[in-house]
């Protein structure tokens, strides 16, 4: 799939290349490029960087699997899409504002609630990882996506 271009600014062709080579179908690509494209554009006015994940993981370490990027506020990541062999990994992470009540359901393959993230005065958590691959999840990743304050 040749580079969309709402997304030229966000990544460059290389990187989107080895995206592509490393998700299972076309459909898994619309999705990330969807997903990058939206949070962009809804997250635009808190974003202060977009990081590339590739090859070095926190603290430095080498880790050959890592694939993906990360939107950043105030020097605190808010959202990061790993791109992996069966689809997309999003880590929604606590700074982005996001909170999530254990009985939701969400339309997604999969969801992981992180237990260190949960806030006993609410009853919900502040992080979360979701997986998506197909079409008929983005709904459910634009309705969380939605739900990080667009300012601070």
């Amino acid at each position: 799939m040749e580079m969309p271009k709402p997304l030229i600014n966000v990544i460059d062709e290389k990187t989107w290349s080895k995206f592509c080579n490393k998700l299972p179908n076309l459909e898994a690509q619309k999705v990330l490029c969807y997903i990058i494209e939206y949070a962009t554009k809804r997250l635009r006015s808190r974003i202060q960087k977009i990081r590339r994940l590739a090859d070095h993981a926190p603290g430095g370490r080498v880790v050959k699997w890592l694939d993906g990027i990360c939107f950043v506020s105030q020097g605190r990541d808010l959202l990061t899409i790993n791109v992996t062999r069966k689809g997309l990994r999003i880590y929604f992470y606590p700074a982005a504002g996001v909170l999530l009540d254990p009985k939701e359901k969400c339309s997604v393959e999969a969801m992981s609630l992180w237990k260190t993230s949960y806030q006993k005065k609410t009853g919900k958590y502040r992080g979360f990882t979701v997986w998506v691959s197909k079409e008929i999840h983005l709904p459910a990743v634009k309705t969380l996506i939605d739900r990080i304050p667009a300012s601070l």
